[in-house]
């Protein structure tokens, strides 16, 4: 896990870029616009507030944006594995988590969201990007196992069913265009 605040810095990121080593020249370039569009799409939804968890934190370049004074890190290269082992973390802990380019990732999202449900304080903020499925072929074009690594694609009726009677959908947009889309869904008071 990383964590950041305003004092200090505790635990490891990957190297810069280091978990699109393996994508090629191509994908390289390709991967650093788009973890820009991604985190610049994301941070719209977000403010000043005192915590943020970040699932998928990578090089943890989305968490070093924050306006969050703490902000929490996991991704799986880091070994933590919230989809299998939940979150550690109290109840009504976090302003906001996020996910980019997660979410299609895992093939039964349902019970890493309701530990972020549980997780997000009342009126906190789960904020996700995630491709179209029309962004596959693309995709492929730089990264070859792209049919393999993705699981789901997503649409605002499968967020809206996603987030059930605890997170409501208050937010969707897409960029890159239209291929890839942001979705907010706010903790129900």
């Amino acid at each position: 896990m990383l964590t950041l605040s305003e004092d200090a810095s505790y635990g490891e990121a990957l190297p810069d870029f280091g978990y699109i080593e393996g994508r090629g020249q191509l994908g390289r370039q390709v991967l650093k616009l788009t973890r820009w569009l991604r985190a610049t799409n994301a941070a719209r939804y977000l403010h000043s507030a005192d915590r943020h968890l970040d699932i998928g934190c990578g090089d943890g370049y989305f968490l070093r944006r924050s306006p969050c004074r703490e902000r929490f890190g996991l991704d799986l290269r880091l070994g933590d594995d919230p989809a299998r082992d939940g979150l550690m973390f109290p109840d009504d802990h976090f302003d906001f988590i996020t996910a980019l380019a997660v979410i299609e990732h895992i093939a039964e999202p349902e019970p890493l969201v309701a530990e972020v449900s549980r997780c997000l304080k009342p009126g906190g903020r789960f904020v996700l990007t995630t491709p179209k499925r029309a962004a596959e072929w693309l995709i492929a074009l730089y990264a070859k196992d792209i049919g393999e690594e993705h699981q789901r694609y997503y649409g605002t009726e499968d967020m809206v069913a996603l987030g059930g009677d605890a997170l409501q959908l208050t937010g969707h947009h897409t960029f890159l265009a239209g291929l890839n889309q942001t979705f907010c869904l706010t903790k129900r008071v």
